[in-house]
């Protein structure tokens, strides 16, 4: 299954072996985000680390091993459907837009994220924790 994953669950991942993690690294899910989520994740990153109790070079290599494991996705690759993903999320959350962009322009099957906003668009399936832990999707 090829999902856009959002930043919440790569921090969520970051923060503790929890579902999310074991999600992320389980082979039958292929993970794409638009490439700005390493800037977003960097903005909170002293957050995160004081949180997870890591030293910087603890948090770079955990950060690493967690991206390692989703393809990032340049603007220019999904910058067709931007517009269209902007307008669909323009009452909702445009933050957002550009993952629902890279969805759209990767035809992906759907969205793994906690963000209830997601859930206010019908273009691309929203995926929680709980859907995606039966290892046979």
């Amino acid at each position: 299954m090829r999902l856009v994953i959002d930043t919440n669950r790569i921090i969520a991942g970051f923060l503790k072996s929890s579902s999310s993690r074991a999600i992320l690294f389980n082979p039958a899910f292929r993970f794409y985000a638009p490439d700005y989520l390493v800037t977003e994740i960097q903005k909170h990153m002293g957050y995160l680390m004081d949180k997870a109790h890591l030293t910087e070079d603890e948090s770079d290599e955990a950060l690493s091993l967690l991206l390692s494991r989703v393809t990032l996705v340049p603007f220019e690759d999904f910058q067709a459907s931007y517009r269209h993903a902007c307008s669909l999320m323009e009452e909702i959350d445009e933050d957002d837009a550009p993952f629902l962009a890279v969805g759209i322009a990767l035809k992906l099957d759907g969205i793994w994220t906690a963000d209830r906003h997601f859930l206010q668009q019908t273009v691309l399936p929203v995926y929680s924790n709980r859907d995606l832990e039966c290892p046979e999707h």
